[in-house]
Formats: structure tokens, sequence, C-alpha cells
């Protein structure tokens, strides 16, 4: 049996039965909680990334992160203890010699080296580059002088890695830098004071001031000078990767405790939808503070700051995630950085397929291929006419996009669901209009798929677009159950390609029932409705119900399939439409001047690209996760979030680009429009 699930269930326990009740006590008198450092120690939490060879647990990074997220349920300052500590480690693991592995990280892995990190500086907090402690060669020591702050661990512990000058003259700066493993025991290092927080209590953080210290030239990492500053960087990325499981582990303490007391809070749905997310280093440890403060801010104005709740320390806690491992304002400097040298003007930023598998890679790049030559370009002109051409669908159906969810057995591709929302996405960075009706065709032939019986029939013209389908979400006035049949009666919002729909799945909003029928059945009437703001290649059309009567012989298995489906690719439809906006901002900012230079290389235009860049990230992940699931609650959350992010992120684009992005000559304003139209575009809410 794989050990590593069997070491998160062990914290789970130990965090229930030993963190949990101890914690608010510890917490409120700011004492370090040795008993359950041990505990840790007895865990193994120590050594959780150094591989077994040195006697560690060896675990991979998202274990390692599913491992902090857990302590952090319980008290996140039990994870800073760990955090500094594998960053040490991780640095002699990845940069050190053959005999540093050897010698330090059994010592890091068993808990009897505690360490932590000695980076910044009086002056020089997230500019790293600009510290001043010095280490002088002195025969086979280094002697080392220089003021270190925010110590994690630095009275408790022992054993840190440290980054000094040991050349002053070198350009750049940080050639001139070298890490040294640092260990307590000789004279010229003290710790001159404790640190009080607004929160992380309990945890020691500390001010080291070496003055002539000597450390042996064995402990420099490495064994070469002038390495340090990338060797300690790379450190920070886990130190990134564990601020992001903490805040989630923090978030997710904050709504629990705030769904206890209060129930029936309409803002919990929100809160549960921004927990529910994980992301590479860079944008985890930003989209994942972030959001742990809003969730506990709005867990505060739920239920109050009585420091008798966990509610009020986890709103303490989160700060020190926006400013720790570089403050979220540095962070969202590297990632607007890294979009563009990665990315520049090419299409697909952020979205990468060379990690898929090699047929899905293929499918989705031809897809891609495709679209942004033949769609994209005459997406405009077809929008403001009011339709997606008949071309553009045969085209599609030619792709596979609307067979993605037929089962091959009907002859389509069988894909699953998290494949399929991709194809929506690659689509919807196009054009949105025909991305919608895949959605809807998509949608269909999935509840079909798990129905069976006669209906199965029309999957095969449903996968060639030679029958088009429209999903009607009947809200609770609309349907009265009277016996074995459901009298439906009503008149329906407008839904999108509705007009052009050959079938109509009419869906009760509870999921209990659904049916595929003729949209010229007798007491149908489909009309046109008035324009939409958006998705003008997607005209809306309601559906009048007058006196329909349609068999109810038991609960559908296949309703709520239909609904989850429909709501990821609604998610899809807007993550593709973000996409769109997000890449259109990033070539315009590296093509427009302002001041005498791009005006990508504005902090204002960074720290924009970046946050647009991260909330799509975290859109996209949490629709594929959705999509995997197809839970209703978990689809619905994702639809939700992501329709929102293509709202803030269309309108960041426009912000870019000024007063050309308010313009028709630019897609901007149309992103802009699609996505608030997207807004109401949804299975209606069980209440109606």
């Amino acid at each position: 049996m794989d050990p590593e699930p069997n070491v998160v269930a062990a914290v789970r326990r130990f965090v229930e039965e030993d963190v949990r009740p101890a914690a608010p006590e510890l917490e409120h008198a700011d004492a370090y909680p040795h008993a359950l450092v041990e505990a840790m120690r007895a865990l193994g939490l120590f050594g959780a990334l150094v591989p077994r060879e040195y006697g560690g647990l060896g675990l991979d990074v998202t274990t390692y992160a599913r491992v902090i997220e857990e302590l952090c349920r319980g008290w996140m300052s039990l994870a800073g203890v760990i955090n500094s500590h594998t960053m040490a480690a991780l640095i002699v693991l990845d940069h050190g010699t053959d005999a540093q592995r050897r010698r330090l990280l059994p010592r890091f892995a068993s808990g009897e080296a505690r360490g932590g990190l000695c980076l910044t500086e009086p002056h020089a907090g997230s500019d790293v580059q600009a510290i001043r402690t010095r280490a002088i060669p002195h025969g086979e020591t280094y002697v080392i002088s220089g003021t270190k702050m925010f110590v994690t661990n630095g009275r408790e512990g022992n054993t840190f890695a440290l980054l000094a000058v040991t050349d002053p003259f070198a350009q750049p700066r940080h050639r001139g830098m070298s890490c040294f493993i640092v260990e307590k025991g000789a004279p010229g290092l003290a710790v001159v004071k404790s640190i009080g927080k607004l929160g992380y209590k309990g945890v020691d953080t500390a001010e080291l001031v070496f003055e002539d210290f000597p450390c042996p030239a064995a402990n420099l990492v490495g064994g070469v000078e002038g390495r340090g500053f990338g060797q300690v960087m790379s450190g920070l990325e886990a130190g990134r990767i564990n601020i992001a499981a903490r805040a989630v582990g923090v978030a997710r303490a904050a709504f629990e405790e705030a769904a206890a007391l209060r129930p029936d809070a309409p803002r919990l749905h929100d809160m549960a939808a921004r927990v529910r997310c994980d992301l590479e280093a860079g944008m985890a440890k930003l989209f994942a503070s972030e959001t742990a403060h809003e969730v506990a801010l709005d867990a505060v104005r739920l239920c109050g700051s009585s420091t008798a709740l966990a509610i009020e320390r986890c709103y303490r806690d989160t700060p020190l995630m926006i400013i720790g491992e570089g403050t979220n304002e540095i962070q969202r400097t590297i990632i607007a950085r890294q979009l563009i040298e990665r990315h520049g003007e090419h299409g697909g930023a952020l979205v990468s397929r060379d990690g898929e598998p090699e047929e899905r890679r293929r499918m989705l790049l031809a897809v891609r291929q495709v679209v942004d030559k033949e769609v994209a370009p005459a997406a405009a002109e077809h929008d403001r006419a009011g339709r997606v051409p008949d071309e553009v669908v045969a085209q599609l159906a030619d792709l596979g996009v609307f067979a993605a969810l037929v089962p091959p057995a009907h002859g389509g591709l069988g894909l699953d669901p998290a494949t399929w929302t991709m194809l929506i996405e690659e689509v919807a960075r196009a054009w949105a209009a025909p991305a919608l009706l895949a959605v809807a065709q998509g949608a269909v032939a999935a509840a079909l798929g798990v129905a069976g019986g006669d209906s199965a029939r029309h999957l095969p013209a449903l996968g060639r677009a030679e029958t088009l389908t429209a999903v009607v979400a009947l809200p609770a006035p609309l349907a009265r159950r009277e016996g074995a049949e459901c009298l439906l009666d009503g008149t329906t919002a407008p839904i999108a390609h509705a007009g052009r729909a050959g079938l109509l799945a009419l869906t009760l909003a509870d999921a209990t029932a659904w049916w595929l029928v003729p949209a010229s059945m007798t007491g149908v009437t489909v009309a046109a409705a008035a324009a939409d703001i958006g998705l003008r290649g997607a005209p809306g059309a309601t559906v009048a119900l007058r006196g329909v009567r349609l068999p109810v012989s038991r609960p559908s298995s296949s309703a709520p399939r239909l609904l989850a489906v429909m709501d990821v690719g609604i998610g899809a439809v807007a993550v593709g439409v973000g996409q769109a906006a997000f890449e259109t901002a990033l070539r315009y900012s590296q093509q427009r001047t302002a001041f005498g230079k791009a005006i990508c290389q504005h902090q204002a235009v960074q720290l924009k690209l970046a946050d647009m860049a991260t909330r799509l990230t975290a859109a996209r992940l949490l629709v594929g996760d959705a999509a995997g699931r197809l839970a209703s609650n978990a689809a619905r959350r994702a639809r939700g979030f992501a329709v929102d992010a293509a709202v803030g992120v269309s309108l960041d684009s426009m912000r870019i680009h000024g007063g050309y992005g308010y313009t028709t000559e630019f897609p901007v304003e149309r992103y802009y429009r699609d996505a608030a139209a997207l807004l109401p575009m949804a299975p209606a809410d069980p209440a109606g």
C-alpha cells in the first residue's frame, strides 16, 4: 500500500486529537509548542521532502502540500516550524556536496538539526540582493558578520541556511553571494530578541546578530562561492508551495468554523468556491494567500472577531502569507516578467499543452490551429451578423468538437469531461458563440450516454451537429408534479441558440427529471428575444410552455450529469473568453509605449497582468477539477468562479488597452460584453 496517504491521515488525526485542543491556549500565550513539535518530529515531518536514503519520508510535493494544509487547519504556526526547516534541508539536498548531504540531511530529517533561513536584513527584505552580511575567508573557516531579521526557528532552531556576501565587488551583485550552513555553538552568534507579531504566534521569530562568527569552510553549500543567490531562490520555491498550502488550510479552517456557526449564510457559497484551488508555486502563493485573507475576512463578517473563535486567529495569521517568501507585490512583478519571457506574443499563453498525454495534446493543438486560423479572424464579423455560420459549425464538427462526449459506440470520441472542457476553452478563445453550441451538444450527449434507451438514437446526429440542441433549465414555478406526470407551464428566460435548436432538453431545476423533446412539440413555442449585451453570435430565444405534460416515472440518474456538464462547459467558455482577453492585453502591453518604454515594463501594468494570469489559472484548474468529479455543487461553484474571473480579466484587459480597448476596432470590448452575458447563463437555481 502506498504510504503517502497514510501520512496525510496521520497528520489529520494529530490535528484533530492534539493540535486543535491545545492551539488556543498556546497561541494566545505565544508559547512555543514543544510537545506538538516533538509529535511532528515523531511523525517524521521534519524529513517530509528528504529522500528515504537520508532518513526522510521522501514525499512528493503534492503530498507535502496536503500535509501542510492539514496542519494549518489546526494551527498555522506549526507549518512555519516545518517550512523554514524544509527549505534549509532542500538547499543542502539540491545544491550541497555529497559530503554535506551525507552529514547534514539525516540530521535535518530526524529533527536533530532544526533549521531555518537567515536571509532578511533590516534594509533588505524582498530585495534579497541588497543584503550586507559579509563572509570573509580565514584559513579553514569563513568569518561572518551581519544582522538577520525575521528568522523563523531563530531561538529554538540550531542549524540555518545563511546568505552572505563573499565578493562585494561582483557585478551583478548576486554573483558575489554565497550560502552557508551555520550551526549554533561557536561564539559570535547572538539571538538578540524575539519579534512580536500580529499572528503566527507560538513559532519563534527572532533577530540574529553575527559578530565574527566562525563557520567551517566545509559548510559553504556546494563548496563554490558565488552560487548562493540561486541556491536560496530555489529553496524559496518550496517555501512558496508551503505558503500556498498553509493558506488553503487556514482558509478551510475559517470557512469550516463559519459554516458551523452560520450554515445558512449566502456568503458561504462564494467562500467555498475560493477555497478550492491548487496552483504552481508563484501563482499558488499569490492566489492562495489573497484567498485565505478574503475568506478569513468574510468569516469575521459572518461570525464576529471574538478571541473565543479560531476565526480571529485565522484573520491575524493570513497577512503573514501575503508578505512571506516575498511580498505579493514582488511576486506579481516576477510572475509578469515570466509571462512576457515565456509567452511573449505567442497564442495560448498559460495553457501550454506540452505536459498533456500525446494523443490529447495533438488533438487540442489541432483544434487550436483551426480556430486560430479559420474562426478567430472572422469572429467579429460573424458576431455582428448575429449567427454562427453553417460553415463554422461544419468545421468544428469535422474536428470532433460536437462529438467529444458522444460514446464511441455511437460514432463519437468518448472523451472524458475534463479533456472536453479543454476543447471548449480552445474554441471559446477564438469565439464564444460556437463554443456555447458545443456545450449544449456535449451536455445532452453526456446525459444520453448515461440514460441509454431509445433516446440514444439521437447521439450520432448530435455528434455530427446535424441536429442541434438547447438545454432549457426550468425554474421551479414552471413545473408542477401531478401524479406520474409533470405539468410545464410558463415562459423561460432567453436561452442561447434556442432558436436554431431542433431538440430541447427540458430539465427540472432539482435535477430529478429531464426530457429531450422536439422544438416543434405541441405546446412549445420558441420566440426570439431582445439582443443581449454580448454573445451576439449566440442569439437568445425564450421557450414558452403551455400545458405541456410529460411522464415522470422515477428520479433520473442522468439529469444531474446534464446540469453538471452544462455548468463546467459554461465555466470553460468563460475561461476561454478570459484567456482571449488576457492574451490580447499581454501582446498590447509589449507593443504600446508610454514615458519612453513598453507599458509592460511599468509596475502597475505588471501587477495587473500577474493578477489576471493568476485568476485565470485558478479558474481553469477549478473547472478541470469539477469536470473530473461532476458533482453538482462543485460544478456550479466552478462555473461561478470562472465567469467572475472572465468579467474581471476582460475589464483589466480594457484598462491596459486604455481608450483603444473601448473601441470596436479592438476585440477587448467584445470580450467584456461576452463575459457579462455569461453571468446569468446557467441552469436555474432550485429556488427559482
